[in-house]
């Protein structure tokens, strides 16, 4: 029988992780006080239950004072010893607080098989000496998390995401050489100023349906004030092959054939082009549109733009079609830190795609908020910013 001891800690991740990689048949708890007032031994024991795992709740474990610590500890492993002689105790000292770190460390020594600690910035777990003079390997960590599973870790349950749905897919597919020439060109000026006009049309085009955060396809039929040329027809070209509009060559009529494609025009070709690069770059699991609700709440649903877990990190990616004033720069960036760091704790990265060129002022409040601000001048290598970022070289 393999046993993992971990120590319950505000970070639910660096327990979780070595646990979905060894799978043990059972995991002890420590949970102090504070840990168990927030809850947060009662999530982790959940998650373990629903993968299989058996778990026990050690409740009332000491957080302060070493002598209470190694005591505590050393009565556990006489315990373990007892009961099950043979079995292979793991000790997971990342948790807790240094002492409590300090304290099992010393009362498990020779007699745990290893003791790990979690290095989720590295995408490694490395090993304390035990009895070996030497220090043992790190082990470079596996994918066990998904999106749902990474988030569940989080405090938020997953409900749906648009990407999982199959016939979402397949449409997505025909607009995907799309996104790509869209992505690859926004930095021509010409393009953002086409991109401008056609969010015009959209607004005219849709219109809210009262009592409800749908929309409706109103006036399908518009035009532009001159006739399109250059990159613009080029442009329209493209999305007439997706099928997202009907136009003619020298006319400045333009005809929308559904919401979708209205939506899409609007500023969806930005969230699916970065759905499609991630996913196309390898990412181990990547999801669009992601909704659910945060467990404390069970009310307001959020919604994310496109979620991407790689080797146990979480890449959140939000975006941005129209021009960024200086009326909601702030906003933004406050918005986005927020929700991003409750989502992603603190692995992974945030970055915020903009189809227009970044002001300074967003240039400073991403510096500030610590996400990445990914402006037109970079779409086009996107890709290379992906592989980067799942290679940890980010």
């Amino acid at each position: 029988m393999k046993i993992h001891i971990a120590l319950v800690s505000a970070q639910i991740l660096p327990n979780l992780i070595p646990i979905l990689m060894e799978r043990p048949d059972r995991v002890l708890l420590m949970v102090t006080r504070e840990m168990a007032e927030r809850r947060l031994d009662r999530r982790l024991e959940k998650l373990l239950k629903e993968q299989g795992i058996g778990v026990e709740l050690c409740l009332d474990v000491p957080d302060a004072g070493l002598r209470e610590i190694k005591a505590y500890a050393d009565t556990l492993a006489d315990r373990l010893i007892e009961e099950q002689a043979d079995a292979e105790i793991v000790l997971n000292a990342t948790g807790g607080t240094k002492l409590m770190s300090l304290g099992f460390v010393e009362a498990f020594r020779g007699i745990a098989s290893h003791i790990l600690y979690t290095d989720t910035a590295h995408r490694r777990i490395e090993y304390l000496p035990n009895a070996q003079a030497s220090l043992p390997e790190p082990t470079p960590m596996g994918n066990v998390l998904d999106v749902p599973l990474y988030l569940a870790a989080q405090g938020f349950r997953f409900r749906r995401a648009a990407s999982d749905d199959v016939s979402w897919r397949e449409a997505v597919n025909q607009r995907k050489a799309t996104c790509k020439f869209l992505g690859k060109h926004i930095a021509d000026p010409n393009l953002q100023t086409f991109i401008g006009a056609m969010n015009r049309l959209v607004d005219r085009a849709l219109e809210n349906i009262p009592g409800t955060y749908e929309e409706r396809l109103v006036a399908p039929d518009q035009a532009f004030e001159t006739v399109p040329f250059g990159i613009w027809a080029k442009a329209l070209g493209e999305l007439m092959k997706a099928g997202l509009i009907t136009w003619q060559d020298g006319s400045p009529d333009v005809t929308f054939t559904s919401v979708e494609a209205a939506r899409f025009v609007r500023g969806g070709w930005l969230k699916e082009y970065a759905w499609h690069t991630v996913k196309d770059a390898g990412a181990f699991d990547t999801r669009l549109s992601v909704e659910g609700v945060w467990a404390d709440t069970q009310k307001t649903i959020n919604e994310f733009d496109v979620l991407a877990c790689h080797i146990n990190q979480l890449l959140f990616i939000e975006y941005k079609t129209p021009r960024i004033g200086p009326n909601n720069e702030n906003d933004i960036a406050y918005k986005l830190k927020s929700l991003s760091q409750d989502a992603r704790g603190l692995f992974g990265d945030t970055w915020l795609l903009s189809a227009r060129q970044p002001s300074e002022v967003l240039i400073e409040r991403a510096k500030q908020a610590r996400f990445r601000l990914i402006g037109p001048d970079e779409l086009a290598n996107l890709r290379e910013l992906v592989l980067d970022w799942l290679s940890g070289r980010d």
